[in-house]
């Protein structure tokens, strides 16, 4: 975390993902150009990180030449209304960390990226682990081509995979920045202790218990105001 990061307008390092290439990498400063660059990392055991799943945020994202506007809320709490324009696209967000990189802030509304984000989001809600507070690390291990019948091209996603899990206070500069998610709480098993089944076999009756059900039912019940009834004996 840079000695800067707590202050208003200094932005994180962010990390962001090629779809058209397949190539991960990072927003850098180039010390000769004094420009900011994307430098790559190569998939596999580079590309580890360790991803805080209490600072899951979701909403709306817009990203164009010269503009990038993210408009995220916790979740679990109600989302941003969306904008009234169409180049809003949904979009999520959370912080990773890496040793070699430090910690880098993940925000998009690219829909390759999102969704391989969101579903390490799904798996992790099943696991133990996180029930208990502990963040995952995941590594981006490959990309693989997807083809997008309403444009008509392929792009690559990439493949994120839960490779570990770590105590969040042991992950620098985690521990000093509050929570916005719940836990989630995980059911490892269903109750086993229902009640049981109720025997639904009935017993044929038997001709003279029928007979005498019938005679009895009949004095409890005559129907006097019925010429065709029978008279009860």
């Amino acid at each position: 975390m840079s000695d800067l990061a707590d202050l208003d307008g200094i932005f994180p390092t962010s990390i962001r993902w090629n779809a058209e290439e397949g190539i991960l990498g990072i927003s850098v400063r180039n010390p000769e150009t004094g420009e900011r660059e994307i430098q790559e990392i190569p998939l596999g055991a580079e590309a580890t990180f360790a991803m805080d799943l209490l600072t899951r945020v979701r909403g709306y994202g817009l990203i164009r030449v010269g503009l990038y506007d993210m408009k995220l809320t916790p979740v679990g709490t109600p989302p941003p209304p969306r904008p009234d324009d169409e180049d809003y696209k949904p979009a999520a967000g959370c912080w990773l960390w890496n040793p070699m990189f430090g910690e880098l802030r993940l925000e998009t509304n690219g829909a390759m990226f999102r969704n391989a984000i969101t579903a390490v989001w799904d798996q992790t809600r099943f696991e133990p682990q996180a029930a208990e507070g502990q963040q995952p690390v995941v590594s981006f291990t490959h990309a693989v081509p997807v083809y997008i019948k309403q444009v008509g091209k392929t792009f690559q996603a990439p493949i994120i995979k839960i490779v570990g899990w770590v105590p969040r206070n042991q992950v620098p500069g985690w521990a000093d920045r509050a929570p916005s998610v719940v836990s989630p709480k995980t059911m490892t098993a269903l109750p086993t202790n229902a009640a049981p089944a109720i025997e639904t076999t009935a017993k044929a009756p038997d001709k003279a218990e029928t007979k005498a059900k019938a005679i009895s039912k009949a004095k409890a019940s005559p129907k006097a105001d019925d010429p065709s009834d029978p008279i009860p004996f």
